[in-house]
């Protein structure tokens, strides 16, 4: 089975600095220390928590049923995609997508942010200046053309607010949505022959990108149910801290990107200073849980960074990402790695141990799973 590395986001074991979850488990001293230098507790795994059941779990797969409308929409959606037009007589019209290459020139000079190749512009959509699209209507593949225009007089470059330049432009493809399906359609555009063919290809598709989505839920409710069923008798204040900084980061980030104060996205976020620190503690506290459980469950399997199913899976990875073992550990980091790999087995044991019942999506599971997802939302929001 092909695995996918990925920062984890089952609000267990994210943030740069990571504790190390397998290299101490085959030393009789069960104390674990933070890789964060700036976190100086240590910790008794024993006494921090006690494992609740991991094997023999039940869990729901809920499978999302294929509809014919869903195919449908797959089948528009590509219609609705532009492909090259191969008329060699056919002219760009308003609608259509151009592949161009330009430059544009103010005094005879090219300016800063005026040349491109091989972009892909829809006609009509106003994404150039006044002129430009309409410019290249009638175009045919290979026309090349000079647009003579001005730039608006409240442009937000200042150097070019009502400036008059040239655009010399080539056009080199036309494409336009196809509109309707036929089997020369489905052989110029896809790997199937006939209209039928590829109508069950596509409902092959989506019940499998259904079946591991239904996987993956079924992956995410079993580790919550097993988090949920520990005790956890102490919370490190070094893993705590690493939670909350890594969502403290998050929050930075997503103000930074609405050019917003953390202050004032908080506010807009509907929260006070006190609601706000609440929640990131609880968050901290959550990513603790879920390390400290990931921690002695790893250490209970006896699991090692030297055995041979952890060397494959690190193998695989670093195939996948076709790089070096060291470019790969340098890259993620050899915690985070550690991390990431620890999870990936606890996880399949998990679940290679629980009664897993799969069940028909209903409107009644649909409700109950958009629920579930809202809660882990705002538990990795985060993360995310």
């Amino acid at each position: 089975m092909k695995r996918k590395f990925a920062i984890l986001a089952l609000a267990l074991c994210l943030g740069v600095s990571m504790t190390s979850c397998g290299a101490e488990n085959s030393k009789e001293d069960t104390k674990t220390e933070s890789t964060d230098t700036a976190a100086a507790d240590d910790y008794n795994l024993d006494e921090v928590v006690a494992l609740g059941e991991y094997k023999g779990i039940a869990v729901d797969k809920v499978i999302t049923p294929v509809t014919d409308e869903d195919v449908q929409n797959e089948i528009d959606y590509a219609l609705s995609n532009p492909v090259e037009v191969t008329d060699e007589n056919a002219v760009a019209q308003e609608g259509d997508t151009v592949n161009i290459d330009y430059e544009g020139t103010k005094d005879g000079v090219a300016f800063d942010g005026g040349t491109a190749e091989g972009y892909d512009l829809e006609l009509g959509s106003g994404q150039f200046i006044d002129g430009f699209e309409d410019g290249l209507i009638g175009a045919k593949k290979g026309e090349s053309r000079d647009l003579n225009l001005k730039f608006p007089d409240d442009y937000s470059e200042e150097s070019l607010q009502g400036a008059d330049v040239v655009f010399h432009v080539t056009v080199n493809a036309i494409k336009r949505p196809s509109g309707e399906l036929t089997d020369a359609w489905v052989q110029a555009n896809t790997d199937y022959q006939t209209i039928d063919e590829y109508r069950a290809g596509i409902r092959t598709d989506l019940e499998n990108q259904n079946q591991e989505q239904a996987d993956q839920q079924a992956r995410n409710t079993a580790w919550t149910q097993v988090v949920e069923g520990s005790e956890i008798k102490e919370y490190p204040e070094s893993l705590v801290k690493q939670g909350e900084d890594t969502y403290q980061d998050q929050v930075e980030s997503y103000a930074q990107m609405f050019g917003m104060e953390v202050e004032d996205y908080i506010k807009q976020l509907g929260m006070s200073q006190e609601e706000y620190d609440a929640q990131k503690e609880e968050y901290g506290k959550s990513i603790t849980a879920a390390r400290l459980v990931l921690q002695a469950i790893v250490k209970a399997e006896g699991y090692t960074v030297d055995d041979e199913d952890y060397k494959n899976r690190l193998a695989e990875y670093v195939e996948q990402q076709q790089t070096t073992e060291e470019e790969f550990l340098e890259q993620y980091g050899e915690d985070v790695v550690e991390e990431q790999i620890m999870m990936d087995r606890v996880l399949d044991l998990i679940m290679e141990n629980a009664v897993v019942t799969e069940k028909q999506e209903t409107e009644e599971s649909t409700d109950a799973a958009n629920t579930d997802t809202d809660a882990a939302a705002e538990d990795t929001q985060a993360e995310e």
